[in-house]
């Protein structure tokens, strides 16, 4: 008897509970573009999301969920918690809402945002170029100093 009930008893919780596992309102956003992640459950339950960036090298700040990588809330009396979600640099991005009591996973999303226009990975090209100002200055010395070489000669012409 014993062996026929647990099987009923590990798929009791949550087996028809999370009807709607999670939609995503943009799949493919601007860089810096909020977008929000629904999850739909039970009244009260407290749902994780959690987003991991791909390639790994993308930095946690480029992840914005009201200010946080992974964000717990509790949805509504209808069921459902509202995330707003913010991804600033360009790449994949695999979002998972997670039931936080038993760590079920309730929703899997991927979101791919494009890179930024014009953002290359080089820094910009910032100042000016220096060569002209230099051959500038160097004429300016070199008259400033046939003008001190005449004036010499003048006054050593004078003495005499």
């Amino acid at each position: 008897m014993a062996l026929a009930l647990v099987p009923s008893a590990a798929m009791a919780y949550g087996s028809g509970d999370y009807s709607n596992k999670g939609t995503v309102s943009d799949t493919t956003p601007a860089a810096g573009q909020s977008f929000t992640v629904t999850v739909t459950g039970p009244a009260g339950a407290s749902v994780t999301l959690t987003i991991t960036s791909n390639p790994a090298s993308l930095p946690d700040s480029a992840i914005t969920i009201a200010g946080t990588k992974s964000l717990s809330k509790v949805t509504n009396a209808s069921g459902t918690a509202v995330f707003t979600v913010t991804l600033s640099q360009g790449g994949t991005f695999t979002l998972v809402a997670t039931d936080t009591a038993s760590g079920a996973v309730l929703s899997t999303q991927t979101v791919t945002v494009a890179a930024a226009a014009g953002t290359s990975g080089q820094l910009s090209s910032t100042g000016s170029n220096a060569l002209p100002i230099a051959l500038g200055a160097g004429a300016l010395v070199l008259v400033g100093a046939g003008g001190v070489v005449v004036a010499r000669r003048r006054q050593a012409g004078a003495a005499a």
